[in-house]
């Protein structure tokens, strides 16, 4: 929902540039959404008398941040035209949406991987803006009609010439949803709000792979601080050779982007965009990532091991670390007991850490801030080992658990070999033999255990 933890990543820039609002009078949709932005707001009617009113001339409509103009030609006809709008740095298409998907209020990029059938140029893309998409999703979760759905889209048909970021705002997707005023008020809200957003940041990735509509990335949208540029669904795809490098690093360049997710497991495309100098990472990558400066990542994983290979993020963020490791022994034991609050002490005290098994288990490698987090984490571990062992001491580099153990031999001593006596004894029962009673503390005896706490490198 806009208003979110993520937008804090939103990235904001002076207002002296304005976000350019497309309306298409041949898309009565269009017409009403542009309505509806006029309607919110003072707006200040100016005239262009350069340009033919059919082509955003004439009569326009000005507020501080933004500039709306009127079109008699379809959206995906409507090349260069930043052209129109004065000092645009974002341009915001709005439009119907068609298709199967019920109601529904969608944002997307345009461009052609392929034939141009729909407008725009073959094999060209026009510029995203992760940034405002980003902002856009957002807000349409916020104002979108409760029996809406809020979603994105694949890059997909024209206009593709265009020299300043852009994207669709759509409202679908049958007649029933194009007449709905409330849904037509969410879009035009949602528009406004992004009043101040820049359209790149770092944090973007592209996407390969998926159908036409990606709840994937919408999750990554959602729920982390990454923004999507332009994404090649699986038809996409099939007009594009996995070795084209020319289409391939056009989806890096007009989205601000080196990092890619690969959703369809086609190696030889992973290979392809590895090869070209950029990195594909797969959506742990991104989620471990959400809220971290991508230096600070970086750097990390060149002092540790990399995300894939499991190192997880603490809560603590410092220029100061030290990369230690502890006995693998003691943190499996520590996680015997309790291993969610293991994990929950490692995040709560350091910078990062070390996992296997997928992340459940924290294998003994951690960056910690300073020695007083070190004895923090032993204090809490051995607090933890005080819920199975009788005693627990801690002293220098060691932690010394004493245990009472069923003892096999001692049973034996008294001819005792049942496992079903055993099993009694074990659990407190006494058991009768020919001299008597055994009881079973007389079969019991304490094992201590000495784990070194840090290993030395």
């Amino acid at each position: 929902m806009f208003g979110s933890s993520v937008d804090f990543y939103l990235v904001k820039v002076p207002q002296s540039n304005v976000i350019g609002i497309v309306v298409s009078r041949l898309d009565h949709v269009s017409a009403l959404i542009g309505g509806e932005i006029l309607e919110m707001r003072e707006w200040v009617q100016k005239n262009d008398p350069t340009r033919l009113d059919s082509e955003g001339g004439g009569t326009y409509y000005c507020i501080e941040g933004f500039e709306l103009r009127e079109f008699s030609k379809l959206h995906i006809q409507l090349e260069n035209v930043e052209e129109v709008f004065d000092r645009a740095e974002c341009i915001v298409f709005v439009s119907r949406h068609v298709g199967g998907t019920g109601a529904i209020l969608t944002a997307h990029y345009t461009g052609n991987f392929g034939a141009a059938d729909f407008g725009g140029q073959k094999g060209e893309l026009a510029m995203a803006c992760p940034n405002a998409h980003k902002a856009i999703i957002n807000a349409l979760e916020k104002y979108a009609p409760i029996d809406y759905e809020v979603g994105i889209e694949c890059t997909h048909h024209g206009p593709s010439d265009i020299t300043v970021p852009s994207m669709f705002v759509e409202l679908g997707s049958s007649e029933r949803e194009w007449e709905d005023v409330e849904a037509a008020n969410a879009i035009a809200r949602a528009v406004l709000e992004i009043e101040g957003i820049g359209p790149f940041c770092e944090k973007t990735i592209v996407g390969f792979g998926g159908g036409h509509y990606l709840p994937r990335f919408e999750r990554i949208i959602k729920q982390t601080d990454w923004s999507i540029g332009h994404v090649a669904a699986d038809w996409c795809l099939e007009s594009i050779d996995s070795g084209d490098k020319e289409i391939i690093k056009k989806i890096f360049e007009k989205s601000g982007a080196m990092l890619a997710l690969v959703v369809n497991g086609d190696l030889d495309l992973v290979n392809t965009i590895e090869n070209m100098g950029y990195k594909v990472v797969n959506e742990k990558w991104i989620r471990e990532t959400n809220g971290i400066d991508l230096e600070f990542v970086s750097r990390i994983e060149n002092v540790m091991m990399t995300i894939e290979e499991g190192l997880r993020f603490g809560s603590i963020r410092s220029d100061r670390i030290e990369i230690v490791e502890m006995n693998k022994d003691l943190l499996l034991d520590v996680q015997r007991v309790d291993c969610e609050r293991v994990i929950s002490v490692m995040i709560d005290n350091t910078v990062a850490f070390g996992t296997i098994q997928n992340g459940s288990i924290v294998s003994g490698k951690m960056a910690v801030q300073s020695k007083e987090v070190q004895e923090i984490l032993i204090e809490e571990f051995c607090r933890i080992l005080e819920l199975k062992y009788k005693s627990v001491e801690y002293r220098e580099n060691k932690i010394i658990v004493k245990e009472t153990v069923f003892d096999i031999e001692k049973a034996n001593e008294f001819g005792i070999e049942n496992g079903l006596e055993f099993g009694k004894l074990a659990s407190g029962e006494p058991v009768e033999i020919e001299n008597g009673l055994v009881m079973a503390e007389d079969v019991f005896t304490d094992r201590v255990k000495i784990y070194n706490i840090w290993i030395k490198s």
